[in-house]
């Protein structure tokens, strides 16, 4: 709703589709959880894992429209605390949010055996989003910069980077070659 938009990140593996993009001056408000669950299930394909962003915002509502619906779904608090770990081990993070774009990012290391199993679309609010944040290591893990300082600097939302991320750390729906 508002100024931000609602971004659809589909996730086949490591390989993403382009966004979808709906302006949230298009969403109607007195109605938005049964609207945006709609224009979810109309994009979602296999049974797919849906991930909401719980974090501030209109996910509330769309959340408890598909759960009420029985489409699986995951919300998604940057805020909140995470066991996860780096790849090595090694480092810990004092959030959801800082896990999952530290993961994205070590997902994305062409360095790696059989290098990097993400295949992002060309779009170049993608990249800029995702390249963005910056990290600091802190007495608690590895701290990815405030969501939003990262808005304020670009001068506008990371939707596009965020639905992605949040895509990727919600885990494959079903093991596939693809992520062997």
């Amino acid at each position: 709703g508002g100024e931000d938009q609602m971004v659809i990140a589909c996730r086949y593996d490591g390989w993403y589709a382009p966004t979808i993009s709906i302006p949230g001056k298009d969403i109607p408000m007195e109605r938005c959880g049964a609207y945006c669950a709609g224009l979810i299930i109309s994009y979602r394909k296999d049974g797919a894992l849906v991930s909401i962003d719980l974090g501030g915002g209109y996910g509330g509502s769309t959340y408890e429209a598909l759960k009420s619906n029985q489409i699986e779904t995951k919300g998604f608090k940057g805020a909140e605390t995470t066991t996860k770990r780096s790849v090595t081990g090694k480092f810990k993070f004092p959030n959801k949010r800082s896990a999952a774009y530290w993961v994205f990012r070590e997902a994305l290391d062409p360095g790696q055996p059989d290098g990097s199993p993400i295949a992002l679309p060309p779009n170049q609010r993608l990249v800029a989003d995702l390249a963005a944040a910056t990290f600091e290591v802190t007495p608690n893990g590895i701290r990815v910069e405030a969501k939003e300082k990262v808005c304020e600097r670009l001068g506008r939302s990371t939707d596009d980077g965020d639905a992605v991320v949040m895509a990727w750390f919600g885990g494959p729906r079903h093991a596939t070659n693809a992520l062997e």
